[in-house]
């Protein structure tokens, strides 16, 4: 008797906890579900920040719900289960090239092109696609489709002192490569070294050679030869003539002395307190160096120099980019970009420059004193190349650690001749695809 009245109040509970999930899902039946997948942390300001933003979007859309899944660095980890379990997100945020590799080479994301064409931008009166600078979309377009939506970015600049360079006596920043040596002759004969390096950072090394390869022979023309496996865009006559003027640098003393043993943050601290006068690094630069600089320090930018005759322009920038997907799996594409469209909005993005210390992606967002000088370099912006620090997603990895890294850094610290540099390079290059 009494085993008959405990499999009956089972079978009740049974169909109690059924029912329950039924009815719950009838009440959830109207709701439009999207899943949002994210690299950042639970109390990181850039994920504070896009929370509320997709707050602010279900408030205006209370039929949807969105699940926010925040999974840090190892979201594609994440990505990648959700996909073999048959429930893929409906959001990927990364950067754009981790994008690709990821989903948009297996045809999973979608093509924005058309939606940033043609429909409106959230707070301002124009269509989201002009809302951008010219060539934003360049480092998240992979053939001729534009595989996510810019988010934030980290641009690289020539940061000065306005203070000092006011003591010096000097009134503009260089346009061109002669123009730019004519500077650091001035500034070493005042006694202060022209340029500071963190030279225990490998990639920090990098940003001379990569950007004079691209000044000279054309925006990304570095990272091509990085993957062309024949070797032969090796023999660009731009890449030996970038390490020269890299190894002039050197000869000339205008980087500071015993920079090849800073091990970091003392070549950016020995910069803000005005030991030397120019440092080339990302913008998220001020914020590290906030705590070290004098109280009449005035942060100054201005973008690398145009090399005479080169194929590249002074205002093709490079960007670190932090940027969002669709995949092409979402149910509902429009709604999806209506809610990226508020991740860009102009109410965002504000919030972005000022907490996150972001550059914005977008124009006519009021920047930070700080970066008041990007302002006008971002006006004047003509396209965006990679850049080709040592975060993930900017160029093959062990190609990286293993050869570009080494062999720049042994003509930047005097040991390799730019020649052997290209000889070995191409050498390199060549096995290293071969057996890859």
């Amino acid at each position: 008797m009494k085993k008959t009245f405990i499999c009956g109040l089972l079978l009740v509970l049974s169909l109690v906890f059924v029912t329950a999930v039924f009815a719950s899902g009838e009440q959830e039946k109207g709701k439009t579900k999207l899943v949002y997948l994210s690299k950042w942390n639970v109390g990181e300001v850039t994920q504070e920040i896009v929370n509320d933003a997709i707050e602010g979007w279900i408030q205006d859309n209370p039929n949807v719900e969105v699940e926010r899944l925040w999974a840090g660095r190892d979201v594609n980890t994440k990505l990648m289960a959700m996909i073999q379990s048959g429930s893929p997100p409906d959001f990927y945020d990364e950067d754009p090239l981790l994008i690709e590799a990821s989903l948009g080479k297996e045809g999973l994301v979608l093509d924005l092109t058309p939606y940033l064409k043609n429909v409106d931008a959230y707070d301002i009166d124009k269509k989201v696609w002009d809302t951008f600078p010219q060539g934003a979309f360049d480092p998240c377009t992979f053939r001729g489709e534009i595989n996510s939506m810019p988010l934030q970015q980290y641009l690289t600049v020539f940061w000065y002192d306005k203070t000092l360079f006011k003591q010096l006596g000097i009134t503009k920043t260089p346009d061109t490569w002669p123009e730019f040596l004519d500077l650091c002759e001035k500034i070493k004969g005042e006694g202060i070294a022209p340029i500071v390096m963190d030279g225990g950072i490998d990639f920090y090394n990098m940003y001379f050679f990569s950007h004079l390869a691209d000044r000279i022979e054309g925006p990304n023309a570095l990272l091509d030869a990085i993957y062309d496996k024949t070797g032969k865009s090796w023999d660009k006559p731009g890449f030996l003539k970038a390490q020269q003027m890299v190894k002039e640098l050197v000869d000339k003393g205008y980087i500071i002395e015993g920079f090849e043993g800073y091990q970091f943050p003392a070549g950016q601290i020995d910069w803000v307190q005005r030991k030397g006068a120019l440092l080339l690094i990302h913008t998220y630069m001020p914020i590290e160096v906030a705590d070290a600089k004098p109280d009449d320090f005035v942060f100054g930018s201005f973008p690398f120099p145009s090399v005479p005759g080169g194929k590249g322009d002074q205002y093709e920038l490079t960007s670190i980019t932090g940027s969002v997907a669709i995949l092409k799996s979402t149910k509902d594409p429009d709604l999806a970009f209506d809610l990226l469209k508020r991740l860009v909005s102009k109410e965002t993005q504000t919030r972005f420059a000022k907490e996150a210390l972001n550059v914005p992606v977008i124009m006519g967002v009021d920047l930070p004193d700080i970066f008041k000088d990007l302002e006008g370099i971002m006006a004047k912006q003509t396209g965006t190349f990679k850049d080709y620090s040592g975060g993930p997603g900017q160029f093959e990895p062990e190609y990286a650690q293993t050869i570009m890294f080494p062999l720049n850094e042994q003509v930047l610290f005097g040991k390799l001749s730019p020649e052997d540099f290209i000889k070995q390079i191409k050498e390199k290059s060549i096995n290293y695809w071969k057996n890859k």
